[in-house]
């Protein structure tokens, strides 16, 4: 078993011997049914601690479907349950681990030979994009939630969910002409070495370099949740009542990665004119579809409640990685182009798919303060772990042959690189969630 299933196994555990302490210190505690009782009598508090009038067992004759009577009153069926529909809506704001790149910008100071300019590990060499995260820090999403009790004691119910992070990316543009020094860092397999692409130096070449990039996180599940409690046994004086569910569904999650580089450059080498346009991109996407288990504990108070959730979801994620580039050679107006550009060559450029088993476990904790009977305001925090992705940064191979740089040798000499193959890590998100729910 690889280290992130590991991983993923022990918060399973974690969650499974979490709700079965809960279960066991909870016999007789636990409601059924939503919480909220609704009386038509104006003395009535739904929010204060709710006994029978007896003062005994709040369930008459142990009847998780009977209800009590407060002053003489009973609820009738359509009474009885006041919250059988939910609806919340929250905004987030989450920490998200980023993706590796390699340096992908260079620089050094003015009057640096040719031959040194750019070049990682020369004296003076300055990374200014890449050589560590991207897209990482926080990010502003939404997430809605719904659900319905199927039966009017609340036993069973089915609740939909959807979220996401907005697309959120960083970015690098620079130009110059000949000043700043600019350049793309690579390793030259022929000649064992590193070198660089130069974008802009004096004398040689004028040039404009832009990069961007971009993640994207979704997820939608639906799932049937149905209360865990069988039997309510010495729930003496226990007023306003916790409850635990069990949820069992499906879910889906989606986590997207795009990196692109663009450059537009002019010769400036006297008698040897001419332009290149060159777009590369590297570009995952992981889509993941499976079950989902969990169990879900709502603690009670006066004008408060608290959930704690705790699921994990087992299946397959499809991962997919798609790499491009063109390279675009005008000399004496005739344009010539190319497959390729610099880290994308034909040695690497395709589309490629693969499968790996997953399990995403995630967390949850949500605080509610009744502000009406109707709506309540919550606040809360969320931790999700998605092992086995591919990112987009990750799959850049800076092992470079100069000679299928277009325009190609022909014949090619030279080792195939760069060259693809899968590469895989963790993906991680955490944070705050703010909002309101509304129940009917």
């Amino acid at each position: 078993m690889t280290p992130r299933l590991l991983i993923s196994a022990f918060f399973t555990f974690v969650s499974l011997v979490v709700s079965v302490i809960g279960t066991v210190e909870a016999q007789g505690v636990y409601s059924a049914g939503p919480n909220v009782i609704v009386n038509n009598s104006g003395s009535f508090d739904p929010y204060s601690a709710q006994t029978s009038a007896g003062g005994g067992n709040l369930f008459s004759g142990g009847n998780m479907f009977s209800f009590p009577s407060i002053g003489g009153f009973v609820p009738n069926m359509e009474q009885r349950i006041a919250d059988r529909l939910w609806i919340r809506g929250e905004y987030l704001y989450w920490e998200a681990s980023g993706m590796d790149t390699p340096p992908l910008v260079t620089t050094s100071p003015d009057g640096t030979p040719q031959n040194r300019a750019g070049i990682l590990g020369e004296s003076g060499t300055a990374v200014l994009f890449g050589g560590g995260e991207l897209n990482d820090g926080g990010h502003s999403g939404f997430r809605g939630k719904a659900g319905f009790w199927i039966t009017p004691q609340g036993s069973f119910a089915i609740e939909g969910e959807y979220f996401g992070l907005f697309d959120d990316g960083d970015g690098f543009s620079a130009a110059g002409d000949g000043t700043p020094i600019l350049a793309r860092p690579f390793f030259d397999t022929t000649n064992d070495r590193e070198t660089a692409q130069l974008v802009s130096y004096p004398g040689v070449v004028n040039g404009a370099l832009n990069i961007s990039s971009d993640t994207d996180l979704r997820s939608a599940m639906i799932n049937v949740r149905a209360a865990l409690m069988p039997t309510f046994a010495g729930c003496n004086n226990c007023g306003e009542l916790d409850r635990i569910d069990w949820i069992i569904g499906y879910r889906n999650l989606q986590l997207d990665d795009r990196l692109s580089f663009s450059e537009s450059l002019s010769s400036q080498v006297v008698g040897v004119p001419g332009t290149i346009e060159l777009s590369e991109q590297f570009s995952t996407e992981n889509r993941f579809n499976g079950l989902q288990l969990g169990v879900i504990h709502q603690a009670t108070f006066d004008r408060a409640w608290l959930e704690s959730t705790m699921r994990v979801a087992v299946g397959t994620n499809t991962q997919r990685v798609n790499i491009s580039g063109t390279t675009s050679i005008t000399e004496n107006g005739v344009t010539e182009r190319y497959p390729g550009g610099l880290l994308t060559q034909t040695s690497n450029i395709g589309s490629y798919r693969d499968k790996e088993f997953t399990m995403i476990p995630e967390l949850g904790l949500t605080l509610g303060v009744r502000i009406t009977s109707w709506f309540h305001a919550t606040v809360g925090y969320s931790l999700l772990y998605f092992p086995n992705v591919v990112r987009a940064g990750d799959q850049i191979d800076r092992n470079v042959n100069p000679n299928l740089i277009p325009e190609p040798n022909n014949p090619v000499t030279g080792s195939l690189r760069p060259q693809f193959s899968f590469v895989e890590t963790d993906y991680w998100a955490q944070g705050l969630n703010f909002g309101g729910q509304l129940q009917f």
